[in-house]
C-alpha cells in the first residue's frame, strides 16, 4: 500500500517505520491532549521524516561528526559492562510541572551508529497525571523513535529507579499500562534492550532537552497559545 521515498536513483527509503512511528504520536497525541491528526497529515510528516534521515545517511564521512555522539567518559565499565560495537546508548528524562500536569521529554542518543539520525529527541505532552508517567512516556518515545531508526542494540539510560526496575522485570502498573506495553512491544523489535539506573548528576544532557521542552509548553499554556 505504501510505496517507499525516492530520494535518488540509487536508494529508496522504507517509509513504512516512520508511518507506524506517526501514527503512534497520533495516537498520542489524541490520547493524551485531545489532538486530531488527519491521514494525510500523517503521511507528509512520514514523508518529511524519512527524508531527513536520507539526508543524513548521504552525508560524507567528514561531514559526520556534528551528528555522531561519542560515549561519554562518565560511562565506565561498572555501569554500561562490555558493550558491542553497535550498541547505541540512550540518556532518557522528563521534566513534569504539578501545577499545569504537562511534562517535557527528552532522550539524547550516543553511540558509533548515531551518525545514522538525529541523536536528540524531544517532545512534550499535556494532561500528565504523575513524574512516574512522564518518565515512561520519555522512554517509550526513545524506544519508538529508536526502532524507527533500525537501531539494533539499544541501551536505555533513566535516573528513575522505580521505572527502571518496573521495566526490567517487565512488569507494569495501572497507570501505565499502555505506555509499558507499548514499550515491550516496540522492545522486540530489537536484537538486544537493557535499561540502566544511573545517577541524576549522569543524565544533565537529556534533563536539560526535557526542560527546554516544558518550558516551551508551559510558556504556550500561560499565554494561551
Amino acid at each position: 500500500m505504501w510505496q517507499d521515498v525516492n530520494m535518488n536513483k540509487d536508494k529508496d527509503i522504507p517509509l513504512w517505520p516512520w508511518i507506524l512511528w506517526n501514527l503512534w504520536k497520533a495516537r498520542n497525541k489524541l490520547c493524551f491532549e485531545n489532538r486530531k491528526f488527519t491521514s494525510m497529515e500523517i503521511i507528509a510528516k512520514s514523508i518529511s521524516d524519512a527524508k531527513e534521515w536520507q539526508n543524513a545517511q548521504n552525508i560524507g564521512p567528514v561531514q559526520q561528526l556534528p551528528s555522531s555522539a561519542p560515549l561519554p567518559a562518565r560511562y565506565n565499565a561498572d555501569l554500561l559492562g562490555n558493550l558491542s560495537p553497535n550498541t547505541v546508548i540512550c540518556n532518557v528524562n522528563a521534566a513534569w510541572d504539578v501545577r499545569t500536569r504537562n511534562c517535557g521529554t527528552g532522550a539524547v542518543f550516543s553511540g558509533d551508529n548515531t551518525c545514522l539520525f538525529s541523536s536528540l529527541l524531544s517532545d512534550s505532552h499535556s494532561h500528565i497525571s504523575s513524574a512516574l508517567m512522564a518518565e515512561a512516556i520519555a522512554i517509550r518515545s526513545a524506544v519508538m523513535y529508536a526502532a524507527a531508526s533500525n537501531v539494533k542494540v539499544l541501551m536505555i539510560l533513566s535516573d528513575s529507579l522505580s521505572l527502571v526496575k518496573l521495566l526490567k522485570e517487565k512488569n507494569s502498573v495501572p497507570a501505565l499500562f499502555g505506555i509499558a506495553f507499548d514499550i515491550y512491544h516496540f522492545s522486540a523489535t530489537f536484537d538486544s534492550v537493557s535499561f540502566r539506573f544511573i545517577p541524576r548528576l549522569s543524565n544533565v544532557e537529556a534533563d536539560t532537552v526535557a526542560k527546554s521542552a516544558l518550558s516551551l509548553l508551559n510558556h504556550s499554556f500561560f499565554n494561551g497559545m
